[in-house]
């Protein structure tokens, strides 16, 4: 059955008039009464008792109406989600993030929530490389997290630029970077290399750029834990800025200058994937990005 049918069954049925119902439905009366007769055909017998008083609902067209304003209402409504999801404005994302956009990315998908309420959000905390992993396995829409060597299948837009930290102890005294050898005598605490791998390989350039070989007197699976234990006095670490920022101030950090002292952490998405949510989720991170990013006037 037809739905071009149905809606002119029903807007007849309304009006119970040919005439008025056929210029509603800006078609001509013999256009409408082959609708109705078709229609007929279909459900198998007449809908309406034709006579001078118009056009009159039958015992079948009473029912066929009772059925159809439903029918038809709830297709205007799909057809109003569909249109709306391929605008961007509805469905489901599932976002991760890392420690160094532990701030920022919250506040970016609160503003996207404000602007697409329909939306529905889920979000993980997770490495950069297990991210992009899952990214290209198509069990997470988008990351925010380090810049993937995968640029093929992979885009990438930066949306802050995080540094390498010196976290300490409070009130220790923090030694001019050239003699970090000092700190050994306290110990350093850092991320174990599964849990955070970029991590791992971000310290390791770093020392080898400064000749310097950190003491590691004790690993733990998450950053929450390496910065207690840096909070506690039991030992420094070498943790991202922004991450330890989030994290409170219970301890002191110095941020580390030189090669491979900073990197890119930015929003990432499969190249190929057509969402229209996810790509109006991109273009709201992108422009809030580039409103940050300009100076004030």
């Amino acid at each position: 059955m037809e739905v071009k049918l149905l809606h002119a069954f029903v807007e007849l049925a309304e009006t119970g008039h040919y005439g008025r119902a056929a210029e509603k439905l800006h078609v001509t009366q013999s256009t409408l009464s082959k609708q109705i007769k078709a229609l007929e055909d279909s459900v198998g017998g007449a809908v309406f008792e034709r006579g001078r008083h118009g056009a009159c609902l039958t015992s079948l067209g009473e029912l066929l109406l009772k059925e159809a304003r439903p029918f038809l209402r709830h297709g205007d409504e799909l057809g109003a989600k569909m249109r709306a999801a391929m605008a961007g404005r509805t469905g489901h994302l599932t976002i991760a993030f890392g420690i160094s956009t532990l701030a920022t990315a919250p506040r970016l998908i609160t503003r996207f929530r404000q602007a697409v309420p329909d939306c529905q959000i889920t979000l993980n905390d997770m490495s950069s490389t297990t991210q992009h992993q899952r990214i290209l396995a198509g069990r997470l829409d988008l990351g925010f997290c380090r810049a993937p060597e995968n640029t093929d299948d992979l885009s990438f837009v930066p949306v802050l630029t995080e540094h390498l930290a010196l976290v300490v102890p409070p009130g220790t005294t923090i030694p001019p970077q050239d003699r970090l050898f000092e700190l050994n005598d306290l110990g350093f605490v850092k991320l174990s290399s599964p849990r955070g791998p970029g991590l791992d390989a971000q310290i390791g350039l770093w020392c080898g750029h400064n000749g310097f070989k950190p003491r590691i007197i004790q690993q733990a699976d998450d950053i929450l834990t390496v910065h207690s234990v840096v909070a506690a006095g039991l030992g420094a670490a070498m943790l991202p800025w922004h991450g330890a920022a989030a994290l409170g101030g219970r301890t002191d950090r110095k941020k580390l200058d030189g090669p491979a002292s900073h990197w890119p952490v930015g929003l990432c998405w499969r190249t190929r994937d057509s969402n229209p949510l996810l790509l109006h989720f991109v273009d709201h991170v992108t422009q809030a990005t580039d409103q940050a990013r300009e100076p004030a006037s």
